[in-house]
């Protein structure tokens, strides 16, 4: 991934975000209407691809006597190791953290016994199932630690909002053929830069209006082939998984992010009520799963 580095996280951004999601609806309550993070901003931002094989598997080691033995043969100094471990470390560290800090989930080597197949998951599925996940439980629980990739919410917000921006950092300026993301790669003063505080954020939040949100941010960049959604993934309403995590992909509820006319939804959140997401969408009594036959239900949809 080109812009697979990590920043330092505006807390007063992200904690400004979360008091306008919505879990009912998975998207963002604005003044101008419900936005959200799409397969589109997974690809555009980052270049993970939202098509292909889900992110899934069995919790439990699967041909060694035990994990040790397991991460030793896929993660030790064998020739063919170097795609596991950078998976694993853009796994913890910037796609998929949890709140664990620096530790990665054992059960994910599972998906990875095979190098040649990790470009075929689908990581912006995975990704944006467990931003969807997190941005919930915090919405709903008031967490103090929060997981999931934060990193791409700031990202998002600074490409759509300009606002919430400062002027250092919207001075920077998009490489073309990388994803967008990398506009603000390489830069070491990120961390550095001003913060606004969190009343500010609400502010400028509250008091958006239609021609602060930029609605299609992507029409006139010139992106790498990876970065485009050549299938169509991001405007399908269909299931976001990520291992246990199941999350509902509703693009029809924010059509104005694709430049398509805005109809009343008459889903009644059917896809969410279907995954049920605030109550069993977790891995806890449920040790040696095999999560993909779990989710069989949703992997076919």
């Amino acid at each position: 991934m080109d812009c697979g580095k990590s920043m330092k996280v505006d807390n007063k951004l992200i904690t400004a975000l979360i008091e306008c999601w919505r879990p009912e609806t998975h998207t963002f309550h604005l003044p101008i209407g419900e936005v959200t993070v799409t397969l589109e901003d997974m690809q555009a931002i980052w270049g993970l691809r939202a098509d292909g094989h889900v992110f899934t598997g069995r919790d439990y080691h699967v041909g060694y006597p035990d994990w040790p033995s397991k991460c030793q043969a896929l993660l030790g100094w064998l020739p063919d190791t170097g795609a596991r471990i950078h998976a694993l470390i853009l796994l913890g560290g910037l796609i998929l953290p949890d709140t664990t800090g620096c530790k990665v989930p054992y059960m994910w080597l599972n998906a990875l016994v095979d190098p040649d197949e990790v470009q075929n998951i689908s990581w912006g599925s995975a990704a944006l199932s467990y931003l969807y996940h997190y941005l919930c439980g915090a919405s709903i629980d008031q967490r103090k630690e929060l997981g999931g990739p934060m990193v791409l919410l700031q990202l998002w917000a600074w490409k759509r909002m300009p606002t919430l921006r400062s002027l250092f950092i919207g001075a920077l300026v998009h490489e073309p053929y990388t994803p967008c993301g990398a506009r603000w790669k390489g830069t070491t003063h990120i961390g550095n830069a001003p913060r606004f505080s969190f009343e500010h954020y609400r502010d400028q939040i509250s008091l958006i209006k239609p021609g602060q949100f930029l609605w299609t941010p992507y029409a006139n960049c010139m992106l790498t082939d990876y970065c485009r959604d050549v299938t169509g993934c991001s405007h399908c309403d269909t299931y976001l998984i990520c291992w246990a995590y199941v999350e509902a992909h509703e693009a029809g509820r924010v059509r104005r992010q694709f430049n398509q006319y805005q109809e009343i939804s008459q889903s009644v959140d059917r896809m969410l009520k279907e995954a049920d997401h605030l109550k069993k969408n977790n891995r806890r009594g449920k040790k040696g799963t095999n999560w993909e036959e779990m989710r069989q239900f949703f992997i076919g949809k």
